[in-house]
């Protein structure tokens, strides 16, 4: 855990210099207890700033081609992350992500799948459902807005926690993911429009 704290603080230093964060609703991260965390994916900077933000560790869900990369996967195994195969049932990476959660534990997922190029929501996928209709544990959003860039303001709203009915349609519950997701991004552009 050593690795992992010294690279938040590192992180967490450098962007807070460099960008102006301003995080709402911290208090809606239990203190404890298996979560998820799930926020839309407009930059690289998402994840290391999502993560930075927490006063809990979390695991962070990659894709597994980025494991391809040479220094990679010594920062990876140092912040908790793990890789998973899109495109297809990556069973691994759902056992591990079960066992994290079973562990009481808090992971991070953009429900997108991937970076939007225009900035505009997309469709969850259905790997972020199964997962919390699954283990039944909560979801926490958050919605990113604002742009990165030196000293410019990007704002982190996160909202009160959510339970999937195990029941609910996997596209109702897609649905729904994303929709939580969209009312904070508005609610932090309509605060940096006063």
């Amino acid at each position: 855990m050593f690795g992992y704290w010294l690279l938040y603080w590192l992180v967490r230093t450098a962007f807070f210099m460099y960008f102006r964060v301003d995080v709402i609703g911290m208090d809606n991260i239990p203190r404890s207890g298996p979560l998820i965390l799930i926020a839309n994916h407009r930059s690289g900077f998402d994840p290391p700033m999502v993560g930075a933000i927490m006063h809990r560790p979390v695991h962070f869900m990659t894709k597994a081609e980025l494991w391809q990369y040479p220094v990679l996967p010594f920062l990876f195994k140092h912040v908790q992350a793990y890789p998973v195969r899109r495109g297809r049932p990556d069973r691994q990476a759902i056992r591990h992500s079960l066992e994290i959660l079973r562990n009481g534990e808090i992971i991070v997922l953009f429900p997108e799948g991937h970076r939007t190029e225009t900035g505009d929501l997309q469709e969850a996928r259905s790997g972020v459902v199964f997962l919390a209709q699954k283990s039944g544990c909560q979801l926490v959003p958050i919605g990113i807005s604002g742009r990165y860039g030196f000293r410019r303001t990007i704002r982190y709203v996160i909202g009160d926690p959510f339970v999937l009915d195990p029941e609910m349609p996997k596209k109702d519950a897609q649905m729904l993911v994303m929709e939580k997701i969209r009312e904070l991004i508005k609610q932090g552009e309509q605060m940096a429009a006063r």
